[in-house]
């Protein structure tokens, strides 16, 4: 029996109070709702969130929702919503860097933070984040054989049963054992064994799980229990493994990594740095939230490449003298991570005292907001053909890029007829795949040069196709509404994305 259908179950037996009755008709709720509007249905229950996060469609919703009632912008006086305080339950009272609340908290745990993720130390473990992608590359062919690899189902986090037991994750596997390795110098040696690979499963069990926890109250928390079993024991084994890990990292000599510089980090004004308990919350983060956002960025620029093989030339993508001059590659992850953005629906936020006005509406203190990503980085009026794949809008037409990096000559005449207004305003005003102003994501950088690396190396050194005849992590009509575009890779919200796909072959490249 499915969640979905458990929901169903239990929703109708609890139909005599009004909220569960409300609830029960939104757990079949298959599109609008003519007879009462979405409004009402969303303002009567947290169970309208709760079937579309089961689902794994709330930013999908939240398209819809958008395109019905408009999209605003704003200068907010708002935090980070309460609704986040609940997480810190499962990590003995502190919320992590990421989940309090309070502003002033935050304020000194991301000063932290920044300085311990900071570029300069970032650069001083690339050996150790080659090391990975060595054996990553190597892994998708087979020996020294000149034909097409074995297919490689790049990343399965699908909560769902793994039908495909001889199918490896690649893109998963290295990502996890590049975070262990430079968070805690301990790999989790999932691209060498195959013990502690549930990790790919627990992991965004736990992110849903979690977030489950966020969208309802706390007097629901027996029937959270009752139908979501597989997302607390999710969570238990995520704790379970943050705390054994950050025992063991505790126990070792001093080294370089995040974690080591995480204890040594402290905030320039006050020399205050992170007690054990806050370090413990940062653990679990680091080994979650990062892996999580930089496997759905690469994981998606491999689908887009291979969907759109005019793309998927080294002579499209040429690696410069240092990985950041190559700036057509960059802009093949920014549209990649603006159309699958890692966190694809909302992070939410209360309005504080004295009141928010949105296109001339006032929403008082207490307030829940937010802006769901999907939505706005598929709004024709930020997006011109918001559903394509269109690196170049991401360059300059004003810029010599096209000859510094190789584009071939349909790029580049493609490129010249971009409207650079367009541009500007994708890039200044709606592109968040990252969050925006002071709670956007201090480990942006790091996933930049993850996927950087991974994608421009794996690229010059392979031919890369879609396995023939594969779907895998495309739109069908058959996955429901608004998810019906071939070329669009397909993502479930559990708070960070969930995916499946693509199913991709390589062969060496002559070079």
């Amino acid at each position: 029996m499915t969640a979905q259908q458990r929901t169903r179950i239990y929703l109708r037996i609890h139909a005599a109070s009004h909220e569960a009755l409300t609830a029960a008709k939104l757990a079949m709720w298959n599109g609008p709702i003519p007879s009462i509007s979405d409004e009402l249905y969303i303002s009567l229950t947290d169970w309208y969130s709760v079937c579309h996060l089961v689902n794994g469609d709330r930013h999908i919703d939240f398209y819809y929702l958008h395109e019905k009632y408009d999209i605003y912008s704003m200068n907010a006086n708002v935090k980070r919503s309460q609704v986040y305080a609940s997480t810190a339950h499962f990590f003995g009272g502190t919320p992590s860097s990421n989940t309090t609340p309070d502003i002033k908290e935050h304020t000194f745990r991301r000063k932290v933070n920044v300085r311990a993720l900071n570029p300069v130390n970032i650069k001083s473990m690339k050996e150790q984040i080659l090391k990975n992608v060595r054996y990553f590359r190597e892994n998708l062919v087979d020996g020294n054989r000149d034909d097409w690899s074995p297919p490689h189902d790049m990343s399965h986090q699908l909560m769902l049963p793994d039908t495909r037991h001889d199918m490896d994750k690649p893109v998963g596997y290295l990502i996890s054992d590049v975070m262990g390795n430079i968070t805690f110098s301990k790999s989790f040696e999932l691209q060498k064994k195959p013990d502690n690979r549930d990790i790919l499963t627990s992991l965004p069990q736990a992110v849903a799980g979690i977030h489950l926890v966020t969208c309802l109250r706390s007097s629901h928390s027996d029937s959270i229990k009752i139908l979501f079993r597989n997302l607390i024991a999710g969570i238990s084994r995520f704790t379970g493994l943050s705390a054994s890990t950050f025992q063991w990292r505790f126990a070792q000599e001093n080294c370089n990594n995040f974690f080591f510089a995480l204890l040594q980090a402290r905030d320039d004004k006050t020399g205050q740095g992170f007690s054990t308990d806050q370090l413990v919350s940062e653990a679990g983060l680091l080994t979650i939230a990062r892996s999580d956002i930089t496997v759905t960025a690469t994981t998606a620029i491999f689908f887009y490449l291979s969907h759109y093989p005019s793309f998927s030339s080294v002579e499209d993508i040429r690696i410069g003298a240092q990985l950041a001059s190559c700036q057509y590659l960059l802009a093949c992850i920014e549209e990649s991570l603006r159309l699958s953005p890692p966190v694809d629906s909302t992070l939410m936020r209360e309005v504080l005292p004295g009141g928010l006005t949105v296109d001339g509406e006032w929403y008082p203190p207490g307030t829940d907001i937010a802006v769901p990503h999907y939505a706005l980085h598929h709004d024709e009026r930020y997006v011109a053909k918001p559903f394509v794949f269109k690196p170049q809008r991401w360059i300059s037409k004003d810029s010599s890029v096209a000859i510094d990096v190789g584009l071939s000559l349909e790029a580049t005449e493609e490129r010249q007829n971009w409207d650079s207004s367009s541009l500007e305003s994708i890039a200044t005003s709606a592109f968040t795949a990252f969050g925006v102003g002071r709670t956007s994501c201090f480990g942006k950088y790091l996933a930049y040069q993850e996927s950087s690396l991974v994608v421009a190396q794996t690229i010059w050194l392979f031919d890369m196709r879609t396995e023939p005849e594969s779907t895998l992590g495309e739109g069908s009509e058959k996955l429901g509404a608004r998810r019906e575009r071939p070329k669009e890779f397909q993502t479930w919200d559990r708070f960070v994305s969930m995916h499946d796909g693509p199913m991709l072959q390589f062969k060496r490249r002559k070079i």
